[in-house]
């Protein structure tokens, strides 16, 4: 007989309230009173850390309840686990949790952020042989049902570990799967080349989604070059495609496209920010993740950035190939390329400091790994401190790595830069923007000091990324669901030659970078012909900045800003979809006190449907 069975008397629809039992048959020695059976499951769920099972409302939502053998008594209740105790001060209680108990079980099979419904032995005693029976979402006194998880799922798995004595030592008894269907057909997301030559066909992909990002369909068809339409000698500079599917009766528009002579630059959109079950992103592989980020995100490129506490515990060289091995599994250049990385998370944490979270990117296939981070204790496989010491490894190795700033968590402490390898900063993610005090829908409460604005006030040469930050494997979602409903995530556009690992590498180097709240939003600046992220000297310091800029957005703009060495020089209120700026400023450059002498600008979008862009800044040197 199988330990452990679920079922459902209805499909699982992502994000429902639903109903469904886990039985259980208890193997091997008795439990006596004070231990308990426990089902534990990934939280990554629609309202976030919050919808755990409860046994005390057989009203509310979430309510769960279990029945067992005679004579015994049996009391149900749930909790959280993550991969950390927040907010908790000594680092020994902080850094080890229950998650990595059943790790210790499971391996990367089970997740790092779990859900457990606690059944415990008030009085009498469990022996072998015998049933329980956990109903989650039990509607017999009221409630709605039981939260499902926002992500579709083939294989939503369920385990039972037991505690046979109060305290004991958690012993697996086994698992099962649950499947997760999508929801109803709710969006059609079309995706098109930003840029085109008019004498290329064109190649649009679309996805049909349900309310939560879930992909439920896909298709792609291929439209002529723009010269051989009626009226082809006289284009419009931008177009968008329509797109109807019948089979669910959804359209859709696609994204801006630029119609060029002879584009020396593309435009392609990724998101290098992410994280699979290696470390806390839910429960998909870094194989899944990939395939999210191409198939269902429809990116041309993402990089999986699991952080270096999950791929560290107990075996770091098995779980980095796994990432690696991966990145080489689908890096596919012309179609889809991956970049591997990291997330620096808790360098100087054992040393009592803590300057912020970041990710390090290698262009090779077979990279080294370093982890300095101390969570999981004596399975962690920490092998230096300090974000400096890391660098200097990296080096002795002959690496070729970059670092970006992960300003939206834990902000970031710029007085610990290197600016020979931190060449971009992350301005926006599903926790929200960074970019500067005064930006909308901010990441938490912003701390002066430490925003990427302030990073610029410094003098710091950065260019801007977004991204999700997904917690559930899927990069490029079109909303992210672990922690709760609605989080829009970012993506990161780049100017680069072609579609290779080698060219979005360069062109993350080199800044040719914008970041946007999740819109495939259009944006071209130049300032004296110096494109983002580039920097041009002047032959005086009143020498005139002729600006331009070019926007071409997925809804109305509402605003639209120059930014200036930390201020707003210029707002424009178009209330259109696309709009062409010059602008010449002719002040003379003042510098400010983090860098004399110099200056930057940049540009920030906002749309009314909420959509935002950023431009990486141009920088402009007076002379000495």
């Amino acid at each position: 007989m199988r330990s452990v069975a679920l079922t459902s008397p209805e499909p699982l629809i992502a994000g429902s309230l639903a109903t469904w039992t886990c039985g259980i048959v208890l193997h091997g020695a008795s439990v006596e009173a004070g231990g308990c059976i426990k089902v534990a499951f990934d939280l990554r769920g629609e309202s976030g850390y919050q919808s755990f099972p409860q046994g005390e409302d057989a009203a509310a939502a979430n309510f769960a309840s279990v029945s067992g053998p005679e004579g015994v008594d049996l009391a149900l209740s749930g909790y959280a686990v993550q991969h950390a105790r927040h907010g908790v001060e000594e680092l020994d209680e902080r850094t080890e949790t229950e998650s990595y108990f059943w790790r210790d079980l499971l391996g990367i099979q089970s997740s790092l952020n779990l859900h457990i419904a606690r059944v415990q032995v008030a009085s009498g005693g469990l022996e072998a042989g015998d049933r329980l029976v956990v109903q989650f979402g039990d509607r017999t006194g009221g409630s709605p049902g039981m939260i499902v998880p926002g992500q579709a799922n083939a294989y939503w798995r369920h385990w039972v570990a037991v505690q046979r004595q109060e305290g004991g030592h958690l012993e697996l008894l086994g698992g099962d799967t649950l499947t997760i269907r999508p929801g109803p057909p709710e969006r059609l997301n079309v995706v098109a080349p930003s840029v085109v030559s008019v004498d290329e066909e064109v190649e649009v992909r679309h996805v049909v989604l349900d309310a939560h990002g879930n992909p439920v369909c896909a298709a792609r068809v291929f439209f002529p070059p723009a010269d051989e339409e009626p009226g082809g000698d006289e284009q419009e500079p931008f177009d968008i495609i329509e797109v109807s599917d019948e089979r669910v009766g959804l359209s859709g528009f696609s994204n801006p496209i630029e119609l060029a002579e002879e584009p020396e630059l593309r435009l392609f959109w990724g998101d290098i920010h992410g994280h699979s079950v290696i470390s806390d992103g839910g429960a998909r592989t870094p194989h899944e993740y990939y395939q999210w980020g191409r198939d269902a995100a429809l990116l041309d490129f993402a990089a999986l950035t699991d952080h270096d506490f999950g791929i560290a515990l107990y075996d770091p060289d098995k779980h980095w190939e796994m990432v690696l091995e991966a990145a080489r599994a689908f890096n596919e250049p012309g179609r889809f390329v991956t970049i591997p990385g990291w997330e620096i998370s808790h360098a100087g944490l054992t040393d009592g400091q803590m300057y912020g979270h970041k990710n390090v990117y290698f262009v090779d296939d077979n990279p080294p790994f370093h982890s300095s981070s101390p969570y999981g204790k004596s399975r962690a496989r920490a092998d230096h401190t300090h974000i400096e010491e890391l660098i200097a490894r990296l080096e002795s190795e002959d690496a070729t790595f970059m670092i970006v700033d992960h300003t939206s968590h834990m902000m970031t402490d710029w007085d610990r830069f290197d600016s020979r390898y931190e060449r971009l900063v992350e301005v926006y993610s599903l926790f929200g923007a960074s970019e500067a005090l005064d930006v909308p829908c901010p990441v938490g409460p912003l701390q002066a000091g430490k925003t990427a604005r302030d990073g610029l006030d410094r003098g710091y040469r950065l260019g801007f990324t977004a991204g999700t930050d997904t917690h559930m494997g899927a990069p490029g979602s079109y909303r992210e669901t672990s922690f709760g409903r609605g989080h829009v995530g970012g993506l990161t556009a780049v100017w680069a030659e072609e579609l290779t690992r080698e060219a979005i590498f360069d062109a993350l180097w080199n800044r040719r970078t914008y970041a946007t709240r999740g819109a495939r939003i259009l944006l071209r600046t130049d300032i004296n012909g110096w494109a983002m992220g580039e920097q041009f000297q002047v032959l005086a310091a009143d020498e005139p900045r002729h600006i331009h800029i070019g926007v071409a957005g997925t809804a109305a703009i509402e605003t639209l800003d120059l930014i200036h060495n930390g201020k707003t020089l210029q707002t424009w209120h178009p209330g259109q979809e696309a709009l062409t700026v010059e602008f010449e400023h002719d002040e003379p450059l003042t510098g400010f006190p983090g860098a004399p002498g110099r200056a930057y600008y940049y540009v920030r979008v906002i749309q009314e449907d909420g959509g935002m862009a950023w431009s990486s800044p141009t920088w402009v040197i007076a002379p000495d």
